[in-house]
């Protein structure tokens, strides 16, 4: 107990003098001595209190009597004192009323008696002084549970703020390698896009061994479009087919060593460029007779008929004879792959004064050729030889055709036909072996 709370409890200032607290703790002792308070369960605890507070104060005032800490009473008279109340204990034994009561009895009556109006004033104070006290006990109670309250309540705070401070960095990180994630993607697309189209501008150029590279070593996909999906952005100068495969480009410049390479390295034969050809019709159109004959040999029809359907533009013989090879013309009708109606419409057309005219302009016009593809016609679609064409006379159109001739007789170009549903099934009863029908086409 600190030197406060000892002259709190005797209700004493600091600065009084020795003599005071020595008094005061003799009227305060006899006040709260259990005795006197039986009805009171917080009596003893008090009179404890008031003893340890004299003993402090006096240790404090009293230099005279050195260090004791086992002194709560006057010492001035101790030995007269002593004598005193061992009399007054002789004299409890011979009335039997000795008991551990008997110093207490010994120091009461050495207090002055009190009138039953001093008595009830002081049970009354002892009883407020009580009550002031349990008031003080739940104060600093209440205040030591308000006290603890708010410091959980600070620690909720800082645990929150430490709680949201982490939440915010790890955001923070989450978005940063998002971000980094973003861009590193976009530089892999961006990388392999323009590998993709320094591999399709080698194609372009013919440069088969810088296709082969990228396609092997820089892991080039050999299928689909030179721009892939996402990858505009990164593209300079837009291709004018986005959907022309590495294929077509070899097909289309007879590469055949070329074709074959990309058909073995993962390239798609039945993908379409946008006028719905396949390469094979790319190859069939141009007129690159090892590469149409690559892809009649590496696959056959009825196991990928999707690599020889046609475009709904054309059929393959109107294809066939657009590339003014008669051997590709005999390859597809040997193959069944012309139906009579189609090879019908090709001989009107072929015949007519327009389709003359129109495949002598042709680069490889060759009236041999010309020649050998109306045999082929003739054969496989049992036609008779069409008669010597005529000089238009005056008031004709220049191609031969006058207006009521175009009126009359409505002809189909070969660009313009379809494809019969029966394309690819039926075969004309009158071909012949590839050998027969290949050495009369081109040996006549």
């Amino acid at each position: 107990m600190n030197l406060q709370e000892a002259y709190a409890a005797l209700g004493l200032e600091p600065g009084c003098s020795l003599e005071e607290v020595k008094s005061t703790y003799k009227q305060v002792a006899l006040r709260t001595h259990p005795d006197k308070n039986p009805d009171n369960p917080d009596a003893t605890a008090r009179f404890q209190e008031v003893g340890e507070a004299y003993n402090t104060l006096l240790k404090k005032l009293d230099t005279s009597r050195g260090d004791s800490d086992d002194e709560y009473y006057e010492y001035d008279d101790y030995e007269e004192e002593e004598m005193a109340f061992y009399m007054f204990l002789f004299e409890e034994m011979m009335r039997g009323r000795a008991s551990r009561g008997s110093y207490f009895r010994f120091r009461a009556q050495e207090m002055p008696q009190e009138t039953p109006e001093e008595y009830k004033e002081r049970l009354a104070r002892n009883r407020q002084e009580q009550i002031e006290a349990e008031k003080r006990r739940q104060r600093q109670a209440a205040a030591r549970r308000a006290e603890v309250e708010m410091e959980r309540e600070r620690e909720r705070e800082a645990a929150e703020k430490r709680q949201k401070a982490k939440a915010q960095a790890k955001k923070a990180q989450t978005e940063v390698n998002r971000t980094k994630a973003q861009q590193t993607a976009r530089s892999s697309q961006q990388q392999a896009q323009k590998r993709r189209s320094t591999v399709f501008a080698a194609a372009r150029a013919g440069k088969s061994e810088q296709v082969k590279k990228g396609v092997w070593e820089e892991n080039v996909d050999a299928a689909g479009g030179e721009v892939k999906l996402g990858c505009d952005e990164f593209v300079s100068k837009k291709p004018k087919d986005p959907q022309e495969t590495l294929l077509h480009i070899a097909a289309r410049n007879g590469d055949k060593e070329l074709v074959e390479w990309l058909d073995a390295h993962s390239a798609e034969p039945e993908e379409r460029d946008l006028r719905q050809f396949t390469a094979f019709h790319v190859a069939l159109e141009s007129g690159h007779i090892p590469v149409v004959t690559y892809f009649f040999e590496a696959h056959e029809f009825k196991d990928s008929p999707q690599i020889y359907d046609p475009p709904e533009s054309k059929t393959l013989l109107a294809i066939a004879l657009e590339s003014h090879e008669p051997e590709l013309v005999w390859m597809i009708l040997d193959k069944g792959l012309a139906s009579t109606s189609q090879i019908s419409d090709s001989w009107t057309w072929v015949t007519s004064t327009r389709g003359r005219a129109v495949m002598k302009k042709h680069p490889k016009a060759d009236e041999n050729l010309f020649d050998d593809i109306l045999k082929l016609l003739m054969r496989y679609g049992g036609f008779t030889p069409p008669p010597t064409p005529v000089t238009p006379p005056s008031g004709e159109t220049s191609d031969g055709w006058d207006a009521q001739e175009e009126q009359d007789t409505p002809r189909t170009p070969i660009s313009q036909q379809k494809a019969s549903p029966a394309h690819g099934q039926q075969k004309h009863k009158g071909g012949r072996g590839r050998g027969r029908g290949r050495g009369r086409g081109r040996g006549n």
